[in-house]
This record gives C-alpha cells, structure tokens and sequence, in this order.
C-alpha cells in the first residue's frame, strides 16, 4: 500500500515537473518546426483614408542571453549576421489604393528575414531583438514594440526552426505583426446653403476642389448623394457639385497637407456669394467651409410705389366724377 502510494506521488511530481518544463520551453514535433520569418505591416485608420504614402524600415540586433532556469531553456544572444536582411529587404513600401477605403485596418506589405546558419558554431537557442525604425511621416504613430526573433540550432549545428516569440503569449508565439496608428489626420467638409426669396434650392451649383501632401499620398472625396471622388498624387483638381443642404468632405488631411476650394461666379445669375471658413490652406483638426448663395428679387411694393400718385389720381377723379353726378340727377329731380 505504502509502495503504490509512493509510485502515485513520484508519477505525480514527475508530470508536474514536465508541465512547468514545457511552459518554458518550446517544444517542436518532429517535421512541425515554425520556419517564420515574415514581418508584416498592418495600418490602422479611418474607412474613408487611404493608406499612407511611405516606406517602413525595421532593423535586427542581438538579443539579451537568458540564463537556463527550472522550466526555461538557455537562450544566447544572436551572433552578428546569423539573422540579417537581404538587401532592400529591411523596408516595406506602403501605396495608396482602392481597397484601402471601407477599411480601418490594412496590411501594406510584408518582408523577410534571412537566416545565415554558417554564423552559428554550437547549438542552443539564439535571440534576436526586431523593430521598427521610428519615421516621420505625419498622422502616423509608429510602433515602438520589440519583437523577439529565436533561431534554433541542433546538435548537427544545423537550423531547424526560427520563429517570433512572445514571452507573455500562453503559446509562446508571436505573429511578425507591426502595427502603426494612422488617425492623427483630418477632415475639412465644404457646405453648400441657397437663401434669398429667389434663391434656387434644387440648383447644381460647381466647384473645383485639390488637396496635396506627401509623394504619392492620395485623399478620398465623399459629396453630394454618394459619390465619391479621389485627390492627390497624380489626379488633377476635381469639379464637383453641390446643391442647398449638401455637403463634400475631403479625408485624410495632416497638418501639412494642404487644401482649396472654389465656388463658380454665380454673379451673372443674380447670387451674391459668402464663404464662411478658409478656401484653402492646412488644418490642425477638423474644419467645415459654408459657401452661402443668396439671390433676391425686388418685391411689388416698390413698383406700386412708382405708380401710386397716379392711381391717387384717377380715384380723386372718380369720387369727384360720382358726387359730380348724383349732385345733376338730384338737381334734374
């Protein structure tokens, strides 16, 4: 009894001692090793922004060691070059596109790291340090998260796994995925209101609309019922139309992004014009520009007024002309 007893406690130390071992350690099936060495670049943003016109660099360095403890396995720092980037290979390029809008999270691109097993001389497991090298393109936060990279080396001193590693992940792994905010940009929205008592409010009224920024960097347009227009780059400045109670927005404005912004002359058609708001330049936030068309007619009162001594006239002639009367017939009578 004491025996069996005995058998229990020591198969039950034994599984505890191999389940702490394995949340240290990763562990690979046979012919299952990760082989991940893709970096991948996600944007988060507004629906109505297009992605950023701009490349993304990442860099790799040595990790720190790790010292061999109960439940985790010794980790050396990476030997220089044992995990690199082929050439142009440290940088992914973000362009503008259509499929960027309706999305508030976009994948821009992806990279590969190399790996080079001549520069590991001894088995163990190596670490490497990849971020992100921080930019200065406006509207973007960069991300600032260190990704640990781990190359795996057998007693053959041969490379049979390398992966991204998290060391808060329940699984120990990690995605390869940087992502960068892109939401400190902005709007300006252009307002279109008809007054006056002969104002026409079912009118189309024409105006052209820019916007510029950055090499490449594109703006989306929202107007009137639903369509939609695009800006920047390569595009030319865009006539639109608006009638009283519409409104056009263009999106994705940063702070040295510029914009303009004019109405047609509707002078000849009797509108006088006010523009609430700037018609051009940058913004820091989001702004709205009131273009006001105001078209009035002079009312009767001012021809009645032109008439009025002669209409007197005639009606003192005609009160005259019916006393005049009614005196001659009460006469004849």
């Amino acid at each position: 009894m004491k025996k069996s007893k005995m058998l229990h406690r020591i198969a039950a130390a034994l599984l505890a001692g191999t389940m702490m071992m394995a949340m240290g350690t990763t562990v690979f099936a046979e012919g299952n090793e990760p082989r991940n060495v893709t970096i991948t670049k996600e944007i988060t943003k507004d629906a109505n922004d297009y992605a950023p016109a701009t490349t993304f660099g990442f860099q790799i360095t040595s990790g720190s060691p790790v010292e061999a403890s109960k439940g985790q396995d010794a980790i050396y720092a990476g030997p220089a070059g044992g995990a690199y980037f082929e050439e142009g290979a440290g940088e992914i390029t973000s362009a503008p596109g259509a499929s960027d809008i309706g999305q508030t999270t976009t994948t821009v691109g992806t990279t590969t790291i190399s790996i080079d097993a001549s520069k590991f001389t001894a088995p163990g497991i190596y670490r490497y340090n990849v971020s992100e090298v921080a930019g200065t393109y406006e509207g973007i936060t960069y991300s600032t998260e260190t990704k640990y990279f781990d190359v795996y080396v057998n007693s053959s001193k041969e490379v049979y796994a390398y992966t991204f590693t998290d060391a808060t992940a329940t699984d120990g792994k990690d995605d390869g995925v940087f992502t960068n905010d892109y939401t400190d940009i902005h709007d300006v929205t252009i307002t279109k209101q008809v007054t006056g008592n002969q104002g026409d409010k079912s009118k189309a009224f024409n105006f052209t609309i820019d916007a510029s920024g950055a090499d490449g960097e594109k703006f989306y347009v929202t107007y009137g019922d639903g369509e939609t227009v695009t800006l920047g780059a390569d595009e030319d400045a865009k006539i639109i139309t608006l009638k009283d109670g519409q409104s056009a927005t263009i999106h994705g404005l940063s702070v040295t992004d510029t914009y303009s912004v004019e109405e047609a002359d509707y002078t000849s058609d009797g509108y006088t014009t006010t523009v609430d708001g700037a018609k051009s330049g940058t913004i820091s936030e989001d702004k709205t520009v009131t273009f006001t068309n105001e078209k009035n007619a002079s009312t009767p009162t001012g021809i009645m007024m032109n008439v009025a001594p002669y209409v007197l006239m005639v009606a003192v002639a005609a009160v005259l002309a019916v006393v005049f009367l009614r005196r001659k017939n009460n006469f004849e009578n």
